[in-house]
């Protein structure tokens, strides 16, 4: 099964709604955790189709949270650790070494995170590379995620976990048991344009 875990919708940030990046997603076999910021309102859209999680902005920055229901964390982030592990959740810096998008940086040492995005399609490449790094130095899990805010970016990351059945609770227990492959693609020429235009619209 592919599953990106890292998806915004309208809800959020994002251009389009739950359902059309759902749709698209499974177009390209994928399932997707939708992650808006500092809401779960979006999942109500889609909640037997998505994953449920949030990507919350913390003091330092900003870390993603999986559960199996529609997540309400707070935004501390030693107070967000306490929250995962007591909701059998799973906890991940994005884009951790991105200082261009609230990553959270070396903090990724003074917590007690379930896994690092290893491969953000919109990092660069240097941030990446230090993520997968550090992954690796802490026995972290590592997972490549699109970080879509618009569908066409989906697909230019993903992981691959050994089950066919979309169970909330089969695969937050793969992710546990490090029964993950990440897949770093990269984002198209159209995904490129779509997230420039996007960028743009926001601004006007």
């Amino acid at each position: 099964m592919k599953v990106d875990f890292h998806v915004h919708s309208n809800f959020s940030d994002g251009k389009e709604d739950p359902k059309t990046m759902v749709s698209y997603a499974k177009k390209k076999g994928i399932f997707i955790a939708l992650t808006d910021h500092d809401t779960s309102k979006g999942i109500e859209r889609v909640k037997e189709e998505v994953i449920p999680g949030q990507e919350v902005t913390t003091e330092f920055g900003h870390v993603v949270i999986l559960c199996e229901f529609p997540p309400s964390p707070p935004r501390k982030i030693a107070e967000l650790v306490d929250y995962s592990k007591e909701n059998s959740c799973f906890l991940f810096p994005s884009h951790p070494f991105d200082i261009f998008r609230k990553g959270i940086g070396d903090r990724v040492f003074s917590y007690k995170f379930d896994g690092i995005e290893v491969f953000n399609s919109k990092a660069p490449k240097k941030a990446n590379i230090k993520a997968l790094t550090v992954a690796k130095s802490l026995g972290l899990v590592g997972l490549a995620n699109s970080d879509s805010h618009v569908k066409e970016a989906i697909g230019s990351a993903y992981n691959d976990i050994e089950t066919d059945e979309f169970s909330l609770e089969i695969i937050l227990e793969e992710l546990r048991k490090g029964r993950v492959k990440p897949v770093a693609v990269g984002l198209s020429a159209i995904a490129k344009l779509k997230i420039v235009e996007w960028y743009i619209r926001r601004k006007i």
